[in-house]
């Protein structure tokens, strides 16, 4: 079972990417950052990469033992103009050349009401591009999980004027099949009225739905969720902010769980 998977996940992947490979992908600002990450460590073995049945994937976080945050639009069917099925997407906990440590199927989407993945890049729609998928398995004693911090725009200046080191990683469209990591991600400012931030970590396609974190006194935590980047002009990172998903998670009774972090066992 687990060699099939493999065989299919590879299929996914699959796509001619090779002649964006020679020219620069748009969301790499400047020089490339990103580094590779080739060992199964904490926190890098929460994060995983999102396949979806139908082809193409995105970038998850285990936050709960079985809760996954990424980005609502990695959940639709563009061609269809429908939400995919739970159980057609598959989370692979640390995924790395074709392994993976963990895998499990989702159950049941959160998606904020209001979302419209057809109206386009807007501010307005990007501060609601965020998910959580409940999966079948537990897999949080293997992987372990990294919390969510609710970062509003006091905390964001907060951590900015203290110099706050953010690392992003993500499975990238051009290096698909291992996570890539910027371990130090300028955030450029933060808009209030819809609680989204924008940001200089070098993330393309692939990246859609990965965490942008910090590490508070030894504790990761999650503070945005990167959903997409501009087409005009300076490319520039989107970020949704841990506030957009504090109400929704309390609301559901999850979030307990996910400001608890957990490490592998």
């Amino acid at each position: 079972m687990r060699f099939i998977l493999c065989l299919t996940l590879l299929m996914f992947s699959m796509s001619p990417l090779f002649a964006a490979e020679k020219a620069q992908l748009r969301g790499i600002k400047g020089k490339d950052d990103r580094i590779l990450i080739e060992k199964n460590k904490y926190p890098w073995t929460a994060i995983g990469r999102l396949n979806k049945e139908i082809g193409g994937f995105c970038t998850g976080t285990l936050v709960a033992p079985k809760l996954v945050l990424t980005a609502a639009h990695c959940l639709w069917n563009k061609k269809r103009k429908v939400w995919l099925k739970p159980h057609t997407i598959h989370f692979l906990a640390g995924y790395r050349r074709g392994s993976f440590i963990e895998h499990s199927i989702g159950t049941k989407f959160h998606i904020p009401s209001g979302y419209d993945p057809k109206k386009g890049q807007r501010l307005s729609v990007a501060s609601k591009d965020w998910a959580f998928i409940e999966l079948k398995a537990d897999m949080s004693k293997k992987v372990g999980t990294i919390p969510i911090s609710a970062v509003d725009q006091a905390l964001f200046r907060s951590l900015t004027r203290g110099k706050t080191r953010f690392i992003q990683a993500g499975y990238s469209q051009d290096k698909a099949h291992i996570l890539s990591v910027n371990n130090d991600c300028k955030m450029k400012g933060y808009n209030k009225q819809y609680n989204v931030i924008k940001h200089g970590c070098d993330a393309v396609h692939g990246d859609s739905g990965s965490p942008i974190f910090y590490n508070d006194k030894g504790t990761y935590k999650i503070a945005y969720t990167h959903v997409a980047t501009t087409k005009k002009g300076t490319s520039e990172g989107i970020g949704v902010s841990g506030i957009s998903f504090s109400t929704h998670l309390k609301n559901i009774g999850l979030w307990k769980q996910v400001v608890t972090a957990r490490r592998p066992k």
